[in-house]
């Protein structure tokens, strides 16, 4: 069990962070409520590996929150229970596995087990200090590298706003703006490991067109598959994903037609190079035609009845 993590509560979030980067400290996470005010602040010490914690909220009711880190989790809190304490583990939406009790005088205390969560959550803010080892090719040199980092640990698990969203965007955006020869280099040494990551942002995508009222990112979310598919085992997670981009493209404002046609023309040179995997994409299409056309097998994966024709002339346009 190791101390290493304090929780403070604070009227003025922005007012104390700035007092505590005055001694030292280095924001890693920020998190801000709609008006942009800041609601909470995760900082690091210039030395060791403890943390500090600044949420809004009554200093007088808060006073502090001691955070004890255990490898053993539920280990100890069984031997807690054992000794009459009642204590629950949760998950938190920050994916910290968290057991809060009090002490005799009324302290507030937390058993938890963070892992990498703490020091390194996938929102982390880009270019904040990072306790891991910098990979042997920095982003700089290869842009293609930071979605091989162990960074993206937790992309994949909370859908809460994240770091890796606007990176990826850049990246593929970059990649829109370029050659056909660099959108196929790129899309050559994307390998499987990557493929849940950009599946996993092309879904983000489609929920940020919408939020924003911003088709844009329905572009973004299409080129995203469409650079995995190529190394991808199995193509039918990215299907469900589809209609949902084509829904958000109409929802936002945009015409889903054209936004379809305009990816599929990024990647004229594109082929499924896995054995198989063109005969189970052109499947799997046609069993969301027919389902979107039998209302007594509608499954809520299939996308609406009007995106089944552009999911089609995707297809065809990748295949050329």
């Amino acid at each position: 069990m190791r101390f290493n993590h304090v929780s403070l509560s604070v009227s003025d979030v922005a007012r104390a962070q700035a007092f505590y980067e005055s001694l030292g400290l280095v924001a890693i996470v920020v998190d801000r409520e709609p008006d942009g005010t800041s609601r909470y602040v995760r900082l690091v010490f210039p030395q060791g590996d403890t943390s500090l914690s600044l949420e809004r909220g009554s200093p007088v009711d808060g006073a502090a929150t001691l955070f004890f880190e255990c490898d053993d989790l539920e280990s100890r809190v069984r031997d807690l229970n054992e000794k009459g304490q009642t204590l629950k583990i949760e998950t938190q939406p920050w994916l910290w596995r968290e057991a809060h009790f009090r002490d005799p005088e009324g302290h507030r205390l937390c058993l938890y087990q963070a892992g990498s969560y703490r020091l390194d959550p996938p929102w982390r803010i880009p270019g904040s200090p990072s306790p891991l080892p910098e990979p042997a090719v920095s982003a700089a040199a290869d842009p293609l590298a930071r979605f091989g980092w162990s960074q993206n640990r937790g992309y994949l698990d909370a859908g809460i706003p994240s770091a890796r969203d606007a990176e990826i965007a850049r990246f593929v955006d970059g990649l829109a703006a370029s050659t056909n020869e660099d959108r196929e280099v790129a899309a050559e040494r994307l390998d499987h490991t990557t493929t849940r990551v950009f599946i996993t942002f092309a879904e983000r995508a489609a929920s940020l067109a919408v939020r924003r009222q911003e088709a844009g990112w329905v572009l973004r979310g299409l080129l995203a598959l469409a650079l995995v598919w190529r190394h991808a085992s199995d193509v039918r997670p990215a299907i469900p994903v589809l209609g949902l981009l084509h829904d958000a493209a109409r929802r936002a404002g945009g015409q889903p037609n054209d936004i379809f046609a305009r990816a599929a023309l990024l990647f004229p040179k594109l082929r499924y190079v896995v054995e198989g995997s063109v005969r189970k994409f052109a499947t799997d299409l046609l069993h969301i035609y027919v389902r979107s056309f039998n209302p007594h097998n509608v499954r809520r994966a299939s996308p609406p009845r009007s995106s089944v024709f552009p999911l089609l002339s995707l297809g065809a346009f990748a295949l050329k």
